[in-house]
C-alpha cells in the first residue's frame, strides 16, 4: 500500500483482488466514480443521499459511505435540512478540477446523455455501445476516444445530429449518434442493428 501527500489529503492505493473498474481503473470502484462524476458534473446542484442513489442507482448504503469518504477529504460540502443531508461539490478544492476532467471524460457520457435525451420528443428508448459500453461492462481495452449512441423511436435526422453536436461540447469527445425505428429494433432484420444488440449496451434511462 502506497501513501501519497498531496494538499495533506492522504490517498490511499490499496492493491485488492477486487475487479478494477475498466472504464477507469484510477477509481476504486464504478459506484465510486458514478457518485463523483454526478456530484462534480452539477456544482451548482444539492443532492440528498437518496437523490444520489435514485439517480445512480447505487444503493443507500454505498452512497452513505462514499459521501463520508468524500466529506472527509472536503471535496464535498455538506448541510442539513431537518433529517436530510445535502451535498454539492466544494469547486474552491484544489481537486475539483483534476477530478472533474477524469470523470467527465470516463464517467460522464452517461450522466449528461442522460439529460439530453429525455429532453427530446419521440424518444422511446436509447443505449450506449462501442467501446464505452464495453468499457463501463467490464471488459478491458483501450480507453473509449468517442461515444457510441442510438436512439430508437421517431425522431429526424436533425434532432439526432442535433444532440451529437450538443453531447459533443459538453463532453469535449465525440458522439456519434445513430437512430433507427421501434419496429427496426425489434425485428432485427438491418445487419446494423444485429451488431449493435450483440454487443454491450448501456441503457440511457428515459425515466
Amino acid at each position: 500500500m502506497g501513501i501519497y501527500n498531496l494538499d495533506k489529503i492522504k490517498i490511499y492505493l490499496v492493491f485488492m483482488k477486487a475487479k478494477v473498474p475498466a472504464l477507469s481503473p484510477l477509481f476504486r470502484s464504478d459506484s465510486q466514480a458514478e457518485i463523483l462524476a454526478l456530484i462534480l458534473l452539477h456544482p451548482d446542484t444539492e443532492y440528498s443521499l437518496t437523490d444520489i442513489s435514485n439517480l445512480t442507482g447505487v444503493n443507500l448504503a454505498t452512497v452513505h459511505k462514499e459521501i463520508e469518504r468524500l466529506g472527509h477529504f472536503g471535496i464535498i460540502t455538506e448541510r442539513r435540512v431537518g433529517k436530510s443531508r445535502l451535498v454539492h461539490a466544494t469547486v474552491a478544492h484544489s481537486l475539483y478540477l483534476p477530478l472533474l476532467a477524469l470523470v467527465e471524460h470516463s464517467y460522464g457520457p452517461l450522466i449528461t446523455l442522460t439529460e439530453l435525451v429525455r429532453e427530446m420528443p419521440g424518444v422511446e428508448s436509447a443505449y450506449i455501445f462501442g467501446s464505452w459500453a464495453a468499457r463501463r461492462s467490464g471488459i478491458p481495452g483501450a480507453l473509449p476516444q468517442d461515444i457510441d449512441v442510438i436512439l430508437i423511436g421517431s425522431l429526424d435526422f436533425e434532432t439526432a445530429d442535433s444532440l451529437a453536436e450538443q453531447a459533443s461540447a459538453e463532453l469535449h469527445m465525440d458522439v456519434n449518434v445513430q437512430r433507427c425505428t421501434s419496429e427496426m429494433w425489434k425485428t432485427s432484420q438491418d445487419p446494423f442493428i444485429n451488431t449493435v444488440k450483440s454487443q454491450p449496451l448501456v441503457e440511457i434511462p428515459l425515466v
